[in-house]
Order: structure tokens, then sequence, then C-alpha cells
């Protein structure tokens, strides 16, 4: 285990993880739901790690709650949940349309993924189209985002996406015998995984990322050692979460502090 590229690789998972609350903030922004950035990463981090548990639905559950606490109204978070997993989900097609190699995924998924890099570039106006229709049928009560807010969450979540994809790669270097030719591979997998994963039943994808990573690099890397590497990636995931969610409660909690000790000197004055 190469510590040089491990170290690398913490870099780049810990500013994926950065990246996504930073994303799902700007749709709250959209619809003028100002959250600042420290409560706002913390609250996503508590919600997010609910996922592991028995069907993953605890975590909806628990962003909505936590998000009605800090004054962020239900309909709001929920279709920013949406909005926020269909990004995603069209980041991690795309990615894997681009660099799983051919003879693994159907010509289906190439054009699919035409489909989705069509619609990130286009998402702000999708969606603010969307919003236009259900508010003229009188289904909708939420404005029309701002398109602005929203182009910048969708980039914030793809850049999220691309550092993770360094990450696994930095990892997958220091603990697999590669060479540059197997990087195309190795994100390819990574993100077929984690597409599959978001489509499977199971909590966080537990086994349905892992089994279609491992199917993917067993043809190159061998069963045994592809499956230590979607093992390893899973436990590196898992333990950054961890962490990244101990220093964003602190900060939030700090940030909450400062907040309440500027309010109460303004008082006093």
């Amino acid at each position: 285990f190469d510590i040089f590229w491990a170290a690398n690789a913490a870099v780049a998972t810990t500013a994926a993880n950065l990246l996504l609350p930073l994303g799902w903030r700007q749709i709250l922004i959209s619809f003028d739901q100002v959250l600042p950035v420290g409560p706002a990463v913390r609250l996503w981090c508590l919600a997010q790690t609910a996922r592991y548990l028995p069907t993953g639905l605890l975590a909806i559950a628990s962003r909505l709650q936590l998000a009605t606490k800090v004054g962020i109204s239900r309909s709001v978070t929920a279709t920013s949940l949406v909005i926020e997993t269909a990004a995603l989900f069209a980041w991690a097609l795309l990615v894997c349309a681009i660099f799983v190699p051919s003879v693994t995924v159907p010509m289906g998924i190439r054009w699919l993924g035409v489909i989705c890099a069509l619609g990130l570039v286009h998402s702000p106006w999708l969606i603010s189209f969307v919003f236009r229709r259900l508010s003229r049928l009188k289904r909708l009560t939420l404005p029309a985002p701002h398109t602005g807010s929203i182009a910048k969450s969708v980039t914030l979540l793809g850049a999220s996406v691309a550092a993770r994809a360094i990450g696994t790669t930095c990892l997958a270097v220091g603990v697999l015998s590669m060479d540059s030719s197997d990087v195309t591979l190795v994100i390819g997998a990574a993100y077929a995984g984690v597409a599959a994963g978001m489509i499977g039943i199971t909590p966080a994808g537990l086994g349905v990322r892992e089994g279609v990573m491992t199917a993917i690099l067993a043809s190159r890397f061998g069963l045994s050692d592809s499956a230590a590497f979607a093992l390893v990636s899973r436990a590196w995931e898992f333990g950054f979460e961890m962490v990244f969610l101990v220093v964003a409660s602190w900060w939030g909690r700090r940030n909450a502090d400062s907040g309440k000790d500027s309010s109460s000197s303004a008082a006093k004055l």
C-alpha cells in the first residue's frame, strides 16, 4: 500500500465530500432559502450517514427533519433532494458511458451518456421550465428556481464527481498493480458501480456497487484483487464520511455559536 498515493486520495476524497453539500446548498439558494455554509455542510453530513441503515429512506427523512429545524421548508428540501439525486445520477452515467470499455457495456449506455450530457448542460433551463409548467397547472406552490444557482449546483456536484474519480484512481494506484492505461477502466468501473448502487434497493448500494466494480475490473486484475479493491474503496469512503461528519459537526456548531455571540453582542449594543 503506497502512502504517497493514499495521501493524494485523501485530499481528493475530502474535496469531493465538501463539494456535495455545497452543491445541495446552491439548490436551496435557487429557491431563496439561504443556509450558511457551516450548518449546511453539517446538516447534509448528518443526514447522509443514515443511508447505511436499512432501505436508506431514513436519510431522506432525516434531511427533511433537520432542514425543517433550521427554517427550510419541507417542500424545498424534498425538491432539492430530487434535483441533487438526478444530477448526481446523470453525472455517474456520463462518466460510466465515457470510461467503461465498450466490450463491457451495451451501446445504449453510450447514447444514454449523450442524453445525460445534454441534460446536465441544459438542466438550469429544463428545471425552471418544468416548475413554470407545474405552477400553471396549480400542482406546485414553489416558484421557478433561479437558473444561475442551479447551474452552480450542477457544476459543484460535477466537480465532486471528478474529485472522487481522482481519489479512486489514486487509491487504486496505491493498492493495485496498474499503469496509466488502466486509469480509464478504474474510473469507469467505480462510477458504473455508483450508478448501479443508486438504482439498487440496498442501503447506500451495499453489495451492488462492489459487485459491479468487481465484475468490470476482474478481466484486468483478476477476481480476488478486484473484489479486494472494491471492498477497500468502500471502507475508504465510509471512513472518510465518518471523519468528515465529525469535522463538519464541529464546524457547524462553531459557526452557530459565533452567530449567537454576534447576536448577543449586537443586542447589548
